[in-house]
């Protein structure tokens, strides 16, 4: 709304990561922390994974290029799955890393930005923001809490919480001014295995 235009210049442009390669993104990424988000509330913050998969061929009418899949399972047992309904382009041709993520029916204008700050495949570990935060808080900058231009996820290869990577990625957030008071932890302990699609 009008309340956030004017601190958008106050908050640092952020950086995607340099020479980002999409085909090495793909596969399972579990989030270790996550700003909440409409459609990922902190009830949520249990065995979180996206799942990215490069299409044989674009989505139809409207030419989105990778699969995904989230999950997440409630505080209540509640598994949320959104299946193959979600899929992204890569919205700048000059910035590989800049993607936009949207339910594969909508137009691509409608997409969400997905922007990947840093990834670090030996490491096993990404670092994703809904676009350039703008919304300066005391502690920093953060995206939005709704659908579109929201969230920011610590993503790590590997299931189980390592807390030296996870702080390393704390600190690349920190650099390019997030706020990181809007990280909550996600328990990714006592998961089962991802299930097949149906």
């Amino acid at each position: 709304g009008a309340g956030q235009a004017e601190w958008w210049w106050q908050c640092p442009r952020v950086h995607t990561q340099p020479g980002f390669n999409l085909t090495a993104y793909m596969g399972t990424w579990y989030a270790q922390e996550q700003m909440p988000t409409a459609y990922l509330p902190e009830s949520a913050n249990n065995c979180v994974s996206a799942t990215y998969r490069l299409l044989t061929r674009p989505t139809f009418p409207w030419r989105y290029t990778v699969g995904i899949r989230n999950l997440a399972v409630e505080d209540d047992g509640r598994v949320r799955d959104s299946g193959d309904l979600l899929a992204a382009y890569q919205r700048c041709p000059l910035d590989a890393a800049k993607l936009a993520v949207a339910p594969k029916f909508l137009p691509r204008f409608l997409a969400g930005d997905y922007w990947v700050l840093a990834f670090n495949e030996a490491k096993g570990y990404a670092l994703v923001s809904g676009g350039q935060p703008t919304i300066k808080t005391p502690d920093g900058c953060k995206t939005g809490g709704g659908v579109n231009q929201a969230g920011l996820w610590i993503f790590t290869r590997q299931q189980q919480r390592n807390e030296a990577i996870v702080l390393e990625v704390r600190a690349k957030a920190k650099e390019q001014g997030f706020d990181l008071t809007v990280l909550n932890k996600v328990d990714q302990t006592n998961c089962k295995a991802i299930p097949p699609t149906q």
